[in-house]
């Protein structure tokens, strides 16, 4: 990228224009929380590394008791239900979180909007979504809409709807003290990033400059990727559904490495579903499933080890200038990804997955 183009886009740029059902920053957010739920339940599941607290909304009762056996215990006797209790369970449990780079707003943008139509019976636009709103009465849902509020601290333009790709990168990404732009995936080779070379430390990088998505999980672990671990290990829910974002078409990313062929062929399945949603909906998503099995292994895998969840991964689109995107439809394609994934879960209970 160039330098001088770097340097010129992002001069001057502040928090940009959006609307009022874009709730997004760690200021928002936490106000939104504590002002308009009663139906659910707000709690701090952890702080980040920078002291920030890291909320999840929690609806419905949750019904798995205390743990008898461990994941790898109760799978190496192909009992994986006496770990996951789904014998036990009324009902279907979903744990969604988003942000987990601080850049990636949208995910935490539709979550809101679903908290808003699960408290109050419709988003924040005012529209209803009863398919929706009856489903979740039919779950135990946990929500994080911002995992990552460290990153988030340093987003400055709120979205990137109509903004161009290397103000995304500045912000995103950072730049070294030399003034080159700290490009994605050369910066996965150093972790942590070496704090004093930085001279802008992007949004996916927590403020110890890690990136929790690839974190040292059977080393120093941060605190961020301690709090989501320890939320999925409780839960244990049927299904883990990540909120990223990207510069190209939306759709999902994976199956996973540590997927079993179960997984990977039910994960192809809610695929299929949301894509045919988003395609009636003339939501533009990536025309095909983009599946293949990835040969490294990241945050989804550890939370699915943690919890026996079904662990999926989805890509919204930023709506920068190169693949344009509107406020509204980045929302709505939220909302239906979320539906279609609840039906997907009372009709199946995400099973079989193991």
């Amino acid at each position: 990228m160039n330098q001088s183009l770097l340097t010129n886009d992002i001069k001057g740029v502040k928090a940009s224009p959006v609307p009022g059902f874009w709730i997004t920053s760690n200021k928002a957010v936490t106000g939104y929380l504590e002002k308009n739920v009663s139906r659910g339940r707000v709690s701090v599941i952890g702080h980040s590394a920078g002291k920030r607290p890291v909320y999840a909304y929690e609806f419905g009762e949750k019904e798995t008791g205390p743990q008898t056996v461990s994941f790898s215990s109760a799978y190496a006797v192909r009992k994986p239900e006496l770990f996951s209790q789904q014998d036990r369970k009324k009902k279907p449990s979903l744990l969604i979180y988003s942000a987990i780079h601080g850049a990636e707003v949208e995910g935490t943008a539709a979550l809101i909007n679903l908290i808003h139509i699960i408290e109050h019976g419709c988003d924040l636009r005012g529209k209803k979504w009863p398919g929706l709103s009856g489903m979740a009465e039919q779950y135990r849902l946990v929500i994080v809409p911002l995992s990552q509020p460290d990153g988030r601290e340093r987003y400055v333009p709120d979205s990137m709807v109509g903004q161009s790709l290397a103000t995304f990168q500045y912000y995103a990404h950072g730049m070294w003290k030399d003034g080159t732009p700290c490009l994605y995936p050369s910066h996965k080779e150093t972790l942590p990033l070496p704090l004093e070379r930085i001279g802008h430390l992007g949004a996916y990088f927590n403020d110890n400059g890690v990136n929790c998505q690839h974190d040292d999980f059977f080393g120093t672990v941060q605190p961020e990727t301690a709090a989501l671990i320890a939320l999925a290990h409780t839960e244990r829910p049927d299904c883990i559904l990540s909120c990223h974002a990207c510069e190209a078409d939306p759709g999902f990313s994976g199956p996973h490495m540590t997927n079993s062929a179960a997984a990977e062929a039910m994960t192809i399945r809610i695929a299929e579903a949301v894509l045919a949603k988003h395609l009636a909906a003339h939501l533009r998503p990536y025309g095909k499933l983009n599946l293949n099995r990835h040969s490294y292994f990241y945050l989804q895998d550890i939370l699915s080890m943690a919890s026996g969840a079904l662990p999926l991964l989805y890509e919204f689109p930023h709506g920068a200038v190169n693949v344009p995107f509107t406020h509204d439809e980045i929302v709505d394609l939220g909302l239906i990804l979320f539906e279609e994934l609840m039906r997907f879960g009372l009709k199946t209970r995400f099973m079989p997955r193991f």
